[in-house]
């Protein structure tokens, strides 16, 4: 979220303002302290905790916001794309669903493609919007694929985030969770 949305804007000249999502509010409360901490001048960055359907409804809503960049769900996309409409017309820029694909061919060093594909789906517990959540495996390897990268993620530490053997901490909620298990 910082480099992909909040650098480019701030390089521009932009003051932003992150609304974080319910679920993961100290993170860019800290951030913001550390923002603070590096000089940038008051009001330059700025972090709201909040609901969406309060606080992001407020933003994208709001006569004043210009943009909305949005990562989530495709259905609270349609209602920051309706508000967005109903308002002045602001730009966005919508983030909806992940599903960024892994594609290994034949000729790939499978060793390579497993440690990439196993990093690309449980980094940040497989809760990151450029997710590898989808593999797509040439047929002429895809047995070998399958059985080697149910190997690696059997390795998988999952445990106490802080602990450094741990690779995947807890997932965000209870709701987080139950989707993943569906």
């Amino acid at each position: 979220m910082w480099a992909w949305k909040i650098g480019p804007a701030i390089a521009t000249g932009n003051t932003v303002v992150l609304k974080t999502a319910e679920q993961t509010q100290l993170s860019g409360l800290m951030a913001a302290s550390l923002v603070k901490e590096a000089g940038f001048p008051p009001g330059v960055i700025n972090v709201l905790s909040g609901v969406g359907k309060v606080a992001g409804a407020a933003i994208s809503s709001h006569m004043d916001v210009d943009k909305v960049a949005f990562t989530g769900s495709t259905i609270v996309g349609r209602q920051i794309m309706k508000a967005a409409a109903s308002s002045n017309l602001k730009k966005i820029t919508l983030e909806l669903g992940g599903k960024s694909p892994n594609i290994v061919f034949d000729d790939a060093d499978i060793d390579n493609a497993i440690s990439w594909v196993n990093f690309g789906i449980f980094f940040n517990h497989g809760q990151c919007c450029c997710a590898g959540s989808r593999i797509y495996v040439q047929e002429g390897i895809y047995d070998k694929f399958v059985e080697r990268f149910k190997e690696r993620a059997a390795k998988n530490k999952v445990g106490d985030p802080f602990a450094p053997d741990t690779f995947q901490g807890p997932q965000v909620s209870q709701l987080q969770f139950d989707r993943i298990m569906r």
